[in-house]
């Protein structure tokens, strides 16, 4: 739910009673959410291990990470649902721990699960949302109307929200979200359960919620985020293995399986072709034979190549295919190399 609806406690140790006026006179007015060596334990577990980032306004980015490695205590500790254990999280310069209303107040959340009530319609959702959020009632009427204009949610208004379809519903959630114009917006899996159609037109509804707020959303629908997001930051194991923009991400991302047999080489020679970024020898089933995965730029097309290098050096090309994901083939890759940093990836 959105900003109101969060627990307001702000009961907090002695120790967490700082001042952030320091902190906020070092930001830029651009600077959304900062994010500063945040820790999370649970009794005797780390789940998140000195989390730093910031978000500048105008950017959509996406939130990756397998199952279990922090993404929703991540996000819960920016909403302030949960109380970090260690570091600063500030909205516009407000510490969520001790200045919680007004960081809350800058923050449009949707979970996982919209929090909808199936017998309100639409507008009536939202003006109880708006009442939540402390909007002055002279401007809730004309607010609604712009959620639901921005979320293409017209045709549905006077609609029971537990009659929508799924794709509606989380519409809905994220035109509640968007009430009041926060500078935030926190959409954890915005795609979850939606076909085809309703993910495009999901992702047109968080392209015009970027146009006016700073968008951080959690998806494990890694073919979908590159077609929105613009920056990726990549979890595994409660640290941050990658933060840079989507392009570099995917840069070197894309890969070529080959089968071959024969005693040229091949390795080495592959290494050399324009475009390769790396190339790695897997396990191969078959007797006398080389199955290597050859990742590259992805406008590099080097099938023709790699075939003509097995020509010229008489080796048997059994088999040569394209990656068919390239974000999942990034993913995986920064997981599995857990020494990545940025500038390897740039």
């Amino acid at each position: 739910m959105r900003r109101a609806s969060f627990a307001a406690s702000s009961r907090l140790p002695a120790s967490r009673r700082c001042s952030t006026a320091a902190a906020r006179r070092t930001q830029t007015m651009e600077t959304t959410l900062d994010v500063r060596g945040v820790t999370r334990r649970y009794g005797t577990r780390e789940v998140l291990k000195g989390i730093t980032f910031a978000a500048q306004k105008g950017e959509i980015i996406a939130l990756l990470g397998r199952n279990g490695t922090g993404k929703s205590t991540l996000m819960n500790t920016i909403t302030g649902y949960l109380c970090q254990s260690g570091g600063n999280i500030s909205i516009c310069g407000y510490d969520v721990l001790t200045q919680p209303l007004e960081a809350r107040r800058r923050t449009g959340y949707l979970p996982e699960q919209p929090p909808l009530y199936p017998d309100m319609t639409v507008t009536e959702y939202l003006r109880y949302c708006c009442r939540l959020c402390g909007l002055k009632a002279s401007t809730q009427t004309a607010e609604i109307a712009r959620v639901i204009e921005l979320t293409g949610l017209e045709a549905y208004a006077h609609r029971l929200s537990g009659r929508l379809s799924k794709g509606y519903r989380q519409r809905l959630g994220v035109a509640q979200a968007l009430l009041g114009q926060p500078p935030l917006l926190i959409l954890d899996e915005p795609g979850s359960g939606l076909d085809p159609l309703q993910m495009a037109q999901m992702r047109e509804v968080i392209r015009r919620a970027g146009q006016e707020s700073t968008v951080l959303l959690s998806s494990h629908l890694l073919s979908e985020v590159t077609n929105v997001c613009g920056r990726a930051i990549v979890l595994d194991e409660g640290v941050i293995r990658y933060d840079g923009t989507m392009d570099a991400l995917l840069r070197g991302a894309a890969s070529l399986r080959l089968m071959y047999r024969g005693d040229a080489p091949m390795m080495a020679l592959i290494r050399e072709l324009p475009g390769v970024t790396e190339v790695t020898e897997q396990d191969c089933r078959e007797d006398g034979c080389h199955l290597l995965l050859i990742r590259h730029e992805m406008d590099a097309d080097l099938r023709a190549q790699v075939s003509a290098l097995c020509y010229e050096n008489h080796c048997a090309l059994l088999e040569e295919t394209n990656g068919s994901d390239a974000l999942e083939d990034a993913f995986l890759h920064v997981i599995a190399r857990k020494d990545i940093s940025r500038k390897e990836v740039e």
